[in-house]
């Protein structure tokens, strides 16, 4: 299995929270930067010959930016053009973010044409002061609209996306955007803390001292009322920022997180293929100009020893499954083997992580401290 990303670079105005790379978007831009994808794809076909056991089954998954902006025949060419080049059989989920106030029943009925079969709806918050105050551009009610729209249209898996720790958000509030996604019938939550990420507008207002935040305790009463409430509505917590009903975790994210090969296709977008990561140009024009004559449109990452198994750490200990010791033994160096053992020795016999048939986790209810296990356990 493999994945396969799209970066759809676009964005109408920007949140004032996000550091991700975006750019304005017109209607000849969106087209010539889906041309310049395409060419990649094509250019990159045999990026995954030298990977062992890929296999012929992939999902796709348009993020961004605002993959919503591009009309559904774009989306379908882009991903018809990957799974002609890159051999896929079986699609395994075919996902698209949108934002509420793209989604329309016609425009969701064309995506199930094509084949579309999650949408990662970018909800954040069902309180319009909470929306406007870091520059959403939708309304509550197009929120509540674009769920029950795909589920009208017949998608069947929907994810949501919230976020907590927003400016002078109570717990009640909260509370209120949790009841609310759990009575829309949704498959799958992701939840996001507040970041204030440097030079984001969030960052000068924080600079400004104008920016009121919840305290450490009221996030963690936040994250532990997440944690009982979607429980108690039938949801996994399978890693440490998703919740979703059996059978409907984001097979994608889950193949970053289990270290399956990837590849990125557009501006910023990043590829991982065993001990190599390649990243994209931050910047459309260049990124256009240079696929388009052939020219460099990357960086690449040689991955150490040390770099493979930082990565395994950090991302297997933020999900249910762990860490395997016995995968680490076949794969790292034993000197890596035997850190990782003994640094996570005193966290053992805290309890603090478990360690069973030789998979390491750390239980549900000890994730809020997740980042300081792992930085013990990572090497430096």
């Amino acid at each position: 299995m493999f994945g396969i990303y799209f970066h759809i670079p676009f964005c109408k105005s920007k949140c004032g929270y996000c550091d991700f790379y975006s750019v304005a978007a017109s209607q000849g831009v969106v087209q010539q930067t889906v041309d310049a994808m395409l060419c990649e794809v094509e250019l990159r076909k045999n990026y995954f010959t030298h990977v062992k056991n890929l296999g012929e089954n992939a999902t796709l998954y348009f993020g961004g930016g605002t993959p919503s902006l591009l009309h559904p025949s774009q989306i379908d060419a882009l991903a018809q053009k990957a799974i002609h080049a890159f051999g896929v059989k079986n699609v395994l989920e075919f996902t698209v973010e949108v934002n509420p106030d793209d989604v329309t029943p016609e425009y969701l009925r064309a995506l199930r044409e094509i084949g579309v079969d999650r949408l990662s709806i970018g909800v954040q918050s069902f309180f319009d002061d909470d929306l406007q105050r870091v520059n959403r551009r939708h309304t509550a009610q197009q929120a509540k609209s674009s769920v029950l729209f795909a589920q009208k249209e017949g998608f069947k898996n929907i994810s949501v996306d919230l976020i907590y720790g927003l400016p002078q958000m109570t717990f009640e509030r909260w509370k209120a955007n949790l009841e609310t996604v759990f009575s829309l019938d949704v498959q799958h939550l992701s939840t996001y803390a507040l970041s204030v990420e440097k030079g984001t507008p969030l960052d000068a207002e924080q600079r400004r001292g104008e920016l009121v935040l919840p305290t450490e305790d009221e996030m963690m009463m936040q994250i532990l009322l997440l944690d009982g409430l979607s429980t108690h509505h039938g949801f996994t917590h399978y890693e440490i920022s998703n919740f979703g009903r059996e059978g409907f975790f984001a097979l994608h994210n889950t193949a970053y997180w289990q270290q399956k090969p990837y590849i990125g296709i557009g501006a910023a977008a990043h590829s991982y293929c065993g001990a190599q990561r390649r990243g994209n140009i931050a910047n459309n024009t260049l990124y256009m100009e240079r696929v388009c004559s052939g020219a460099d449109f990357f960086e690449v990452e040689n991955l150490t020893q040390e770099q493979q198994y930082n990565e395994y750490v950090f991302t297997g200990l933020r999900t249910m499954w762990g860490i395997n010791f016995n995968h680490m033994k076949q794969v790292f160096d034993n000197r890596l083997y035997e850190h990782c053992l003994k640094n996570a020795q005193k966290h053992i016999d805290r309890k603090f992580v478990m360690l069973k048939n030789g998979v390491l986790t750390i239980p549900k209810n000890h994730w809020l401290i997740a980042d300081r296990i792992i930085m013990d356990l990572i090497w430096v």
